[in-house]
């Protein structure tokens, strides 16, 4: 090492500022040719006489600045600045590239993040779908059911219409006359019929338990009556429910018995029981105290 110049190594060896900067070597001896050009001879001498013990190298000749060295040490300038703006450029990219790597890292970790929370929610909807696909097939299973369920019904309500048709005319007067809104919407064909089957059914189930409630009674109305004779007199009449009926006047002279018929009530006279019809209907009105025993014609169909 040169105790004058440290930075220069002894005889022909490259200096040591060199090495570590790790240039080419065409780079490296343009460099060490353009400085020592410029170092003075004194410099160089004292190089030449520290060593002991060792041969006396041969100075090389002093470089100058000719038009053959001048564009080497130009172009050797050049690249020198281009190498430590490279060297630059190469530090910052690597600072940018470490902080993006962290920022990437972030978006890598949140991607991944949310990665899970859509498989969790997929996993979810596809639970969700299934049990609204079962949910599904149980309500077309109970919806099959209900369509034979409501076919069965139907069927049901036609042939109950078409058994209470005929016997309409055949319900007292007093309950027809209760039922007449209802038998105005009995439909005339039942396979023809454009109501719906809720009502259909509602007005099968009055007409039923409206004659199932008079039937269990016995009944006192009063009627005017007209007579084979053609006069027209007010009497009394007692239905024991559907089937059997009896009517009297008020002294009891003029009576008689009916019964349903396929074309409706046939009445009969019967003046002979009059008085025993009579005294029913002070009962069933509670003019008579106490309860006794009438014999009356009796017609089981």
């Amino acid at each position: 090492m040169n105790p004058h110049f440290p930075f220069f190594s002894s005889g022909n060896q490259t200096p040591a500022w060199l090495d570590l900067l790790g240039l080419p070597s065409l780079i490296r001896t343009c460099i060490l040719l353009a400085v020592l050009a410029h170092l003075p001879g004194s410099l160089r001498a004292a190089d030449s006489t520290s060593a002991t013990n060792a041969p006396t190298p041969v100075a090389p000749p002093a470089l100058k600045v000719t038009s053959d060295t001048g564009p080497i040490i130009e172009a050797t300038r050049e690249t020198l600045t281009k190498w430590v703006e490279t060297k630059q450029l190469i530090s910052k990219e690597k600072s940018e590239w470490a902080s993006g790597k962290d920022i990437l890292e972030d978006r890598v970790r949140l991607a991944q993040a949310e990665t899970t929370t859509v498989r969790d929610k997929l996993k979810e909807i596809s639970t969700a779908v299934a049990e609204a696909q079962k949910k599904r097939d149980e309500l077309a299973a109970q919806n099959d059911k209900l369509k034979a369920t409501a076919e069965k019904s139907k069927a049901m309500v036609i042939d109950a219409e078409k058994k209470l048709r005929p016997l309409i005319p055949q319900l007292p007067e007093p309950l027809r006359e209760k039922l007449k809104p209802i038998i105005a919407r009995f439909p005339e064909d039942s396979e023809k019929s454009t109501a719906s089957m809720a009502e259909r059914l509602q007005n099968v189930l009055g007409i039923l338990d409206q004659a199932s409630a008079f039937n269990s009674t016995v009944a006192s109305v009063k009627e005017l009556r007209t007579f084979p004779d053609g006069t027209r007199a007010e009497v009394t009449t007692v239905y024991l429910g559907l089937s059997q009926a009896y009517y009297t006047n008020r002294e009891g002279t003029l009576a008689g018995i009916g019964h349903p018929g396929p074309d409706g009530w046939a009445w009969k006279p019967d003046n002979a029981n009059g008085k025993k019809i009579l005294l029913a209907v002070h009962i069933l009105e509670g003019k008579e105290k106490g309860a006794t025993f009438i014999d009356l014609p009796v017609k089981i169909q």
